[in-house]
């Protein structure tokens, strides 16, 4: 089966500890930045963690035991100076000075602009940090509550709920939104539509704590309808702004619906993770307009390092992912083999060393990423198989080049012969992206009955020609 191809690439770049380790903020970004592979293969970047930092947020995180030891496996020795506040306990939307004003934001947008790049950043519809002085300039906007507890905190003479979701207790540096008043949906609206004068799109923090059926399992208030508001009005007047949903809890398809560009696919990932990965190459059978806005990922700032939580077999999955349409969400550090998670309060961390076979992977895929040119057509490959099971197989075809990969998910060997929809010529040998193995490849006349494959179980083949 053929199919239309389409594939947004974005880079999630930590721009607090992006600016701080080049000393830099985002108009005097070092040149190597724009040159370098990631940057180069992206379509869109990213800048996590840019808005205003809040006091409040920041003194609860240094005194946070649970979050230190944490911090400690990162930052050692730790300084209450290496520790910031939550990008996600925002104290107005207006930029962190010590990274971006508006100009200068301006100015880095333009220069992305110039080379191809769109600009996405944060919002985060659910909560603001407690000292926000929204509070006080909308307190109706706000959730009340009646009475002190774990997830509930006094501002001067009223009582407000933490934000929260249904399954644990409030993030104790926010102040919950009251998705119940109509008058939270037309602040929000102003509020991005002033953000949409600054970037391309956003990325909506925990997207699904704003529609009304979770609004009520988690404060017992019905919400008012939301996001198909907040998403028609933006777009009427950005046409092309993007909204991008974390999303989780089989909320995606919901918000897909109510207007959102791409939702998380974490389903994904987790079922990469699962020692039974079969079930993966049921869940990329879904409807192919779903496909087209699924976020897929190895790693991002809220998951694991995917060295650390995949090893070796990172790059057989990331490489599985080059091949599925949507959109490809590769984090900073991801390329380089970091290991380390990086608590998104931290200012700094320990430099790690790279991991040379993970960068020399990289590498090739961005060599092979940068032949890749619209429009792309892709194909589901026949199989013959001599082994019991299933693999997934897809050819990718464009004027410059053509690349088919070979994924096996089974817990056993796989073995059988690819059929090709047409007549393929391959050069004398052929180089594995993932492994940079070369094989020789088949006579033409043994081509003509299938590429014969032999794939170890979770591993991947992924070849150009």
């Amino acid at each position: 089966m053929k199919v239309p191809f389409h594939q947004t690439r974005l880079y999630e770049i930590h721009s607090r500890i992006f600016c701080i380790e080049n000393d830099c903020k985002i108009d005097t970004v070092p040149e190597s930045f724009f040159e370098s592979f990631a940057f180069r293969t992206s379509n869109e970047i990213w800048l996590m963690g840019i808005w205003a930092e809040s006091e409040a947020s920041q003194g609860i995180a240094r005194s946070h035991q649970g979050l230190r030891s944490e911090f400690l496996k990162a930052k050692n020795p730790l300084f209450d100076s290496d520790i910031l506040s939550s990008p996600y306990a925002i104290y107005e939307y207006n930029l962190n000075p010590k990274i971006a004003t508006v100009d200068s934001l301006s100015s880095f947008r333009q220069k992305i602009h110039s080379l191809g790049k769109q600009l996405i950043l944060d919002f985060v519809p659910n909560h603001m940090a407690i000292d926000t002085p929204y509070l006080d300039l909308y307190p109706n906007c706000f959730y009340s509550g009646e009475s002190l507890n774990q997830n509930h905190f006094q501002h001067k003479n009223q009582i407000f709920a933490h934000g929260k979701d249904p399954y644990f207790d409030g993030w104790t540096d926010t102040v919950q939104w009251d998705f119940s008043n109509p008058e939270t949906v037309s602040l929000h609206i102003k509020l991005l539509l002033d953000i949409a004068k600054l970037c391309d799109g956003v990325r909506c923090d925990m997207a699904m704590l704003a529609l009304p059926d979770v609004f009520l399992s988690t404060h017992g208030r019905l919400g008012v309808p939301y996001w198909e508001k907040i998403i028609t009005t933006v777009k009427e007047h950005y046409p092309n702004f993007k909204f991008y949903a974390e999303a989780y809890w089989n909320r995606e398809y919901d918000l897909q619906v109510l207007g959102f560009d791409a939702t998380y696919d974490k389903t994904l990932y987790d079922r990469l993770a699962n020692e039974n990965k079969s079930p993966v190459f049921d869940h990329l059978l879904a409807d192919l307009s779903y496909q087209n806005k699924s976020i897929r990922f190895i790693e991002n700032h809220d998951e694991e390092r995917a060295l650390t939580h995949f090893g070796s077999k990172s790059k057989d999955f990331y490489s599985l992912l080059t091949f599925l349409p949507g959109v490809l969400l590769s984090y900073f550090g991801q390329e380089l083999g970091n290991q380390i998670k990086l608590p998104v309060q931290l200012g700094k961390r320990d430099l790690e060393i790279p991991n040379q076979t993970i960068v020399t992977f990289y590498n090739r895929v961005y060599e092979t990423l940068k032949l890749r040119s619209e429009p792309l057509e892709r194909y589901s490959l026949e199989i013959s198989y001599f082994t019991e099971g299933k693999i997934i197989a897809y050819l990718l075809t464009s004027q410059k080049s053509k690349e088919f990969l070979l994924w096996n998910p089974m817990p056993h060997l796989m073995d059988g012969k690819v059929h090709f929809p047409f007549e393929i010529q391959l050069p004398h040998q052929i180089e594995n992206i993932v492994t940079g193995e070369y094989f020789p490849t088949q006579s033409p006349e043994d081509l003509k009955n299938g590429f014969y494959f032999k794939l170890e179980p979770g591993t991947a083949q992924w070849f150009t020609f």
